[in-house]
């Protein structure tokens, strides 16, 4: 108990970054995740086999990774290099969930792409399986706000933020800004003018100069080849300010 409790005391002082390598190789063997990145110990997840997580990226504390339908060989949770996930996110996948480099969640998040069967009242919902046809892909360098929900067959394009507690139902364009339950798209970037428009303002011509995604994330990668990732912020074990 003495040796424990000064490992403890030892690892605690421990810079921030050896901290999450050393968290970290608890995961190998678990989850595919790739070098440089971090997945808090209080993760839950069900079907690591079905999960890869890139390089540089952090899965925070509280966060929940439901693989519904565990198919060998095959990724149904796909969180991308350069992302942070904060805490107690929830992805509960039907055919895949993908997320995007670069991109990041806030606290409380939620991605259900599936449900359980209705179609029986008289059977119990618990035992009538889920669902498995939707996927969500969320774009490169996205910005997802507190406690928003994405729901259903849905794809936010690159460069986009939905707003704090926003429920997304439907697609949305790349370079947006989308709020409220169910969300609408308010804003859009103009490359033209270099700067966050009204959705009814912009134009064709504003359509026609957006960066396709690989051409966004190629710069990107150029301008922040590796971000400085807020690992202290992924939950209580890396310790306070």
């Amino acid at each position: 108990m003495l040796l424990k409790n000064l490992l403890k005391r030892l690892y605690h002082k421990l810079p921030v970054s050896l901290s999450c390598l050393v968290l970290s190789m608890r995961m190998k063997g678990k989850v595919n995740i790739a070098k440089g990145s971090y997945i808090h110990p209080s993760v839950h997840i069900l079907g690591s086999s079905n999960v890869s997580v890139g390089q540089n990226s952090c899965v925070s504390e509280g966060s929940w990774l439901n693989v519904n339908h565990r198919l060998e060989n095959q990724v149904s949770i796909d969180i991308g290099n350069d992302c942070f996930i904060g805490k107690q996110n929830f992805f509960t996948s039907g055919d895949k969930i993908v997320i995007g480099d670069y991109t990041l969640t806030t606290i409380g998040c939620r991605f259900i792409g599936s449900s359980h069967h209705i179609e029986d009242p008289l059977k119990p919902y618990l035992m009538t399986g889920t669902t498995s046809k939707d996927s969500i892909i969320i774009g490169v360098n996205c910005f997802i706000g507190a406690g928003a929900t994405i729901l259903g067959h849905v794809k936010i394009g690159h460069g986009s933020v939905v707003g704090a507690t926003s429920l997304v139902l439907s697609d949305i364009p790349p370079f947006s800004v989308a709020v409220g339950n169910p969300s609408k798209v308010v804003k859009r970037y103009s490359f033209r003018r270099k700067e966050w428009i009204s959705a009814s303002s912009f134009s064709d011509e504003d359509e026609v100069l957006i960066p396709t995604e690989e051409s966004y994330l190629k710069e990107l990668k150029q301008s922040s080849p590796r971000p400085s990732m807020p690992w202290i912020a992924a939950g209580k074990s890396l310790g306070d300010l």
